[in-house]
């Protein structure tokens, strides 16, 4: 029997194959870090105020707890 030596030279898409997934998996870290920052940080340094304007009715009488408004007794 003769002996049979098949050889073949890798395409263009094969050989770069596995770095190309790695630089595409670098490009979504990195798209995905934009984004985060737009969303959780504010973008391009937007600054908004808030004005809230909360009406608490006043507080009538009563024996109520109060216990956060009174001075402790010093004693010796």
């Amino acid at each position: 029997m003769a002996d049979v030596n098949i050889q073949q030279t890798p395409t263009s898409g094969e050989s770069r194959g596995g770095g190309s997934g790695a630089v595409w998996a670098i490009v979504v870290i990195i798209l995905l870090l934009v984004v985060a920052w737009f969303v959780f940080g504010g973008g391009f340094s937007r600054r908004s105020t808030t004005n809230l304007n909360v009406n608490v009715p006043a507080e009538t009488g009563g024996s109520g707890s109060g216990g956060a408004t009174k001075t402790p007794s010093k004693t010796p």
